[in-house]
């Protein structure tokens, strides 16, 4: 995906050196100093390096791929993480610990794990890691995590996962994060990386550089996590959304790789369409997008290795919950809104959604217009 903007050093060391302290659980969070300054704005910067940061205390809700990998790095990286996980995976996290594979190598890291939150006090950060059709359910159990200083930051698919957080937790107390990595859980305990080591892109909702994206910065450094902190997070946020939702859409339609889609004229088309029609919803929202966002994104799809294929077609093929509703049911319904056509947004959550299981109705399947995922989506083509 394409780099988010990042501030620029005097705005980053003018924000590092506002005087005060803030309190975390590892101790009082020292003022920034003149040569704190230079260390801050080193740190909007995706190349990983060692860094002396206070011990924070995190919660993983939601340890799956994205929070099992994260929070792994982070425990290594000499911080108190606790994972919330449930079933085999709990059992297995409980008793053999927390395997990550990667390339490079594997190694097992004994970790603190827990079937719900509260068994745990406060934290500093809340790694918010869950599928977005577990989101409100989640959220109404960060309570026991949360104190005045505790920031929760998402890092989803989809793009109304922030307000359902902050409806439960005010929205000044959550971040918001894009990853850019292909990893996933293998089994019971096991989280598996298949590619580089990636980047997570995060960033307050107001575009301010704080004190605490500061300190989570210099976390993910000592961490030894690829890491940007942007101040235009929307963008970055709709950007991924373009690609997970266009690309990725497809390639679960598809039933397919990523490489027999763009062996076609009318396949690499059909990805083309599904890409500009989120496009146009951003441009009907008031995103700045770039000029050539479709473009790029296609350039990206097909520099993927041939075999690649999206999280929500591994989820189909493996038979689990899909989160079409958060992906192409979010494009059908800001279309349905600004009456911008999505004929093949809605054609995906048609198709995809008779593969999942009876759901309740929420307000959101009302507006696809049917009782559940698991019904079907009228077909006919929407009219500005």
């Amino acid at each position: 995906m394409s780099s988010a903007p990042t501030c620029s050093r005097k705005i980053a060391a003018r924000s590092a050196c506002s005087p005060g302290t803030r309190r975390s659980r590892g101790g009082r969070w020292p003022a920034a100093s003149p040569a704190s300054c230079s260390v801050a704005a080193r740190t909007l910067s995706s190349r990983p390096r060692e860094t002396e940061a206070p011990s924070m205390r995190l919660a993983v809700l939601g340890s799956g791929g994205i929070g099992g990998y994260y929070g792994a790095l982070l425990a290594k990286g000499g911080h108190d993480v606790a994972f919330i996980a449930r079933g085999a995976h709990l059992e297995a996290l409980q008793q053999r610990g927390l395997t990550v594979r990667t390339p490079e190598g594997e190694s097992t890291i004994p970790v603190t794990a827990v079937a719900d939150t509260k068994s745990l006090a406060p934290v500093d950060l809340v790694l918010f890691c869950v599928k977005s059709y577990d989101t409100e359910p989640a959220a109404q159990a960060l309570a026991p995590l949360m104190s005045g200083d505790t920031a929760v930051a998402t890092f989803q698919n989809g793009l109304d996962n922030v307000e359902a957080i902050a409806s439960v937790v005010g929205s000044g107390a959550v971040l918001v994060g894009a990853v850019y990595i292909a990893v996933q859980l293998a089994g019971p305990g096991v989280v598996l990386r298949t590619g580089g080591q990636g980047r997570i892109v995060f960033g307050e909702l107001s575009g301010a550089m704080t004190e605490r994206v500061q300190q989570i910065a210099s976390a993910f450094e000592q961490s030894r996590i690829p890491h940007e902190v942007s101040t235009d997070i929307n963008r970055v946020l709709w950007e991924k959304f373009l690609f997970i939702a266009g690309v990725g859409g497809v390639t679960a339609l598809a039933r397919s790789g990523i490489g027999p889609l763009f062996a076609s004229p009318e396949s690499r088309l059909l990805l083309t369409t599904a890409c500009a029609e989120i496009a146009a919803i951003a441009l009907g929202e008031g995103v700045p997008l770039p000029a050539d966002a479709v473009d790029r994104v296609i350039q990206q799809a097909a520099a993927l290795p041939p075999q690649w294929r999206s999280s929500m077609a591994r989820d189909l093929a493996d038979g689990r919950r899909l989160e079409v509703e958060a992906l192409s049911g979010a494009v059908v319904r800001r279309g349905l809104k600004l009456g911008v056509p999505t004929p093949i947004h809605r054609t995906i959550a048609a198709c995809l959604s008779v593969h999942q299981p009876s759901v309740p109705t929420t307000s959101h399947t009302r507006a696809l217009g049917h009782s559940g995922l698991s019904g079907r989506l009228p077909c006919d083509s929407q009219t500005k």
